[in-house]
């Protein structure tokens, strides 16, 4: 019975490792991705922690570009049976620099399985990147009377996963000379009511609208520069980032780069892996027990898979909802952390 339930946890537990398949961890060129790979026929030193040569075992490429690994991997303690690999990643693949959405897989080949048997076992990680500047521009000269997009990157300010969200026009400020006022001023006659994502969970929004003649009574004239300024305030410390066009007598079309900040690649890692929310999402669809979830989450911590801080124990409803409420993005990692922590003491 024992030996029956403690399976069913480590099963959960492993069958959800290769989840990073679909829930990619954001990473930047020349930085560490961690995998796990689990095979107690490696843990060969019980008394130890065992190191493995990775020659011929574990393959990496970068969307089907093989790519150097590190030589060897670490059991991540004595005699868990589980191994770690830090993948520093290229700044370049082929001549091109990494670009969002590209996939990096690491491939295992398990010589045997607990029936003997040789398989194939993979993970993934999805890069994600963010731009250098949260606030860019179609253009990077505009005309009178003619269509402008602006963008915001503002992932705090995507609140649902499910459902795009707005940032309300008057969040992003318009300067002119001494001119000083809002999108959301009648002078620009904006299409939406609102900064609108461009989908669901995409943490972009887009408002596009004509360049005015005249803003506050004071004319739009050729060669003048105009300043477009967002202040995200969700910040601890609110800060500002800003875009300059200039008007002119032609545009540059919208699908040229001169206009749009160039990306840089996310740089910090999240507390938790994404995966561990699909996880979470058994238990609060009831698929799996209080208990169960709760020896899942130590064994991560144990293997350093999770960091949990310290913290006071809170009714496990409480906790339950907090978790839940993570799932759909509505709670933060730390906030999460805080929660797991609380579920497992």
């Amino acid at each position: 019975m024992i030996i029956d339930y403690t399976m069913k946890i480590l099963l959960v537990v492993f069958l959800l490792l290769p989840l990073s398949l679909c829930y990619g961890e954001p990473a930047r060129p020349n930085t560490a991705l961690t995998f796990y790979i689990a095979d107690d026929n490696l843990n060969t030193s019980h008394r130890g922690v065992d190191i493995i040569p990775l020659a011929e075992l574990v393959d990496f490429t970068i969307n089907g570009v093989a790519i150097s690994g590190p030589s060897s991997m670490v059991e991540t303690g004595v005699n868990t049976g589980v191994f770690q690999i830090q993948l520093t990643l290229p700044s370049t693949v082929n001549g091109r620099q990494l670009q969002d959405g590209d996939v990096v897989l690491m491939t295992y080949h398990q010589k045997a399985d607990y029936s003997g048997n040789p398989q194939t076992i993979t993970q993934s990680r999805v890069l994600n990147v963010i731009p250098a500047n949260p606030i860019a521009s179609s253009v990077q000269r505009v005309r009178i009377g003619h269509d402008f997009t602006l963008r915001l990157y503002a992932p705090n300010f995507n609140l649902d996963s499910y459902r795009p969200d707005d940032i309300p026009l008057s969040f992003v400020e318009f300067r002119m000379g001494g001119v000083k006022t809002t999108l959301a001023d009648s002078a620009f006659h904006v299409n939406t009511f609102a900064l609108r994502e461009t989908g669901h969970n995409t943490d972009t929004f887009e408002a596009t609208f004509k360049i005015p003649t005249k803003v506050d009574g004071f004319p739009v004239e050729i060669g003048s520069t105009l300043e477009f300024r967002f202040t995200d305030s969700s910040e601890p410390s609110p800060s500002s980032s800003s875009v300059f066009v200039m008007v002119g007598s032609y545009g540059v079309p919208t699908g040229s780069s001169s206009g749009i900040t160039q990306p840089n690649v996310v740089s910090e890692p999240p507390l938790i892996p994404q995966w561990v929310k699909k996880l979470t999402s058994y238990w609060c669809s009831g698929s799996i027990s209080d208990n169960e979830v709760r020896q899942a989450i130590k064994y991560l911590a144990s293997g350093k898979m999770i960091t949990l801080p310290s913290g006071e124990q809170s009714d496990i409803s409480l906790v339950k909802a907090n978790l839940c409420l993570w799932t759909a993005s509505k709670v933060s990692d730390f906030q999460a952390t805080k929660s797991f922590a609380n579920l497992v003491r």
